[in-house]
């Protein structure tokens, strides 16, 4: 398997699978999670942003993780995603990468603690959680 940094015609086919991940193809870039025969098994797309707090740098934020085909879920394919963001970003000056959880999501919660992200649950005012904020610090 091999994941890298996706182009246009990765996005077309990403998109023609799932036209509903529109929105969350940035300006900045993804990657995709390809097999050997050319099939991609699932992508991410990040945004790149300042963060509004005096640190210095910047952080990466992944929008979306998805793997294409249940058949590929539990195999370490997003996993593998979220270590190749954090690697880019360790070679530029990132200071840490982030994402966004709804709180029914467990596994997305689980791959987030797996891979030694810091979980911070989000509380509406009535106590009720809607989520997490997960941070990776670079």
């Amino acid at each position: 398997m091999e994941i890298r940094i996706g182009n246009d015609i990765d996005k077309e086919r990403i998109l023609g699978i799932r036209p509903i991940a529109a929105p969350y193809f940035t300006n900045d870039y993804f990657l995709v999670a390809q097999d050997g025969e050319g099939d991609i098994l699932g992508f991410a797309t990040v945004s790149l942003r300042e963060i509004p707090a005096p640190v210095p740098g910047r952080e990466a934020f992944i929008l979306l993780i998805e793997i294409l085909e249940e058949e590929n879920y539990r195999k370490g394919i997003a996993s593998l995603l979220v270590q190749k963001i954090i690697e880019l970003e360790k070679e530029k000056d990132t200071y840490q990468v982030r994402a966004y959880c709804d709180i029914w999501n467990e596994g997305s919660h689980r791959l987030w603690w797996k891979n030694g992200f810091g979980i911070s649950p989000v509380k509406n005012q009535d106590g009720s959680i809607l989520g997490s904020f997960v941070t990776y610090a670079l």
